[in-house]
């Protein structure tokens, strides 16, 4: 992928100022972008722009000046065949990440990495041993059910599961324990089965795509953020935008969507980012960063 000189130089954008080593890590995430969106044109499997990544599309024809990744939706149907697919499409220095291509990542949707690059969550760092390099965020939309009870049924079950396969992986390694707590989560990670949770998670996950239900959401991630609970009809039609030097799929209704998800979407708010900071280097690999 090509960028004109212009593009990695420090910017303002919106009163607030995009550094230098910032543009380089946009780089290579929307070269992975570039990647990820051959595969699928290639294997005709619909996606588009979700969350900052959308409102950065309409609201800055780009990333938010703030903004450290993209973030992608997909239908499971979709998401389950790009999976199926991943290995023959994604070679290095491309990887397609989930939790069955890789020892130790748990989270609940697709992670497309960098090889000889950093992209480690401060919270993980020296917790684990899974590739760890820039990234950009693939989630799966499942139906989600119009009844308010099986609703709730359904996300205690995602939640548990969740809360199980936590028990698995130290994310708060990077806080003081006593010995007890530490001995305590070695015996956990050694009974639990992560790979028998995470099946039930995606279990649970698609418990409704036989029926079709009003609202879909991303419930495998985000089982109680409500605020990621969108209509199905939001997503009848796809359309192209730019986005930074190459041009994006987005919901031609995305006003209904970033209404839901922010309100009044065009008022510029800069919030942290919700990975809780991440260490970037586009030039070092993460397993520098984890000796």
């Amino acid at each position: 992928m090509e960028f004109d000189k212009d593009f990695f130089a420090e910017q303002e954008r919106s009163g607030f100022v995009v550094s230098a080593d910032m543009k380089k890590v946009w780089a290579v995430e929307l070269e992975l972008f570039e990647k990820f969106s051959a595969v699928c044109e290639k294997h005709n499997l619909p996606f588009h722009l979700s969350g900052g990544s959308l409102l950065g599309a309409v609201r800055h024809g780009g990333f938010i000046p703030w903004d450290d990744d993209i973030d992608i939706m997909m239908l499971r149907e979709d998401y389950n065949k790009l999976c199926s697919i991943a290995n023959d499409e994604f070679s290095k220095p491309y990887f397609f990440q989930t939790h069955y291509t890789d020892t130790g990542y748990t989270r609940a949707h697709a992670q497309i990495r960098k090889d000889g690059t950093t992209g480690i969550l401060k919270s993980e760092k020296d917790c684990f041993s899974f590739h760890q390099g820039i990234f950009i965020d693939v989630f799966p939309m499942d139906n989600i059910p119009d009844d308010a009870k099986k609703l709730s049924q359904m996300q205690k079950k995602i939640g548990f599961c969740r809360k199980l396969l936590g028990l698995t992986c130290d994310y708060a390694a990077n806080e003081p324990k006593s010995a007890v707590k530490n001995l305590a989560h070695k015996i956990l990670s050694f009974l639990l089965n992560p790979d028998k949770i995470y099946d039930k998670l995606e279990k649970a996950s698609q418990a409704y795509n036989g029926e079709k239900t009003a609202r879909v959401a991303p419930v495998s991630a985000f089982p109680f953020v409500d605020k990621m609970f969108f209509p199905r009809e939001c997503y009848d039609e796809i359309v192209s935008v730019p986005f930074e030097n190459i041009t994006a799929p987005i919901p031609k209704d995305y006003d209904t969507l970033l209404t839901i998800q922010y309100g009044d979407y065009m008022v510029q708010r800069k919030d942290n980012s919700y990975h809780g900071g991440i260490i970037f280097d586009t030039e070092k690999d993460y397993r520098e960063y984890l000796k």
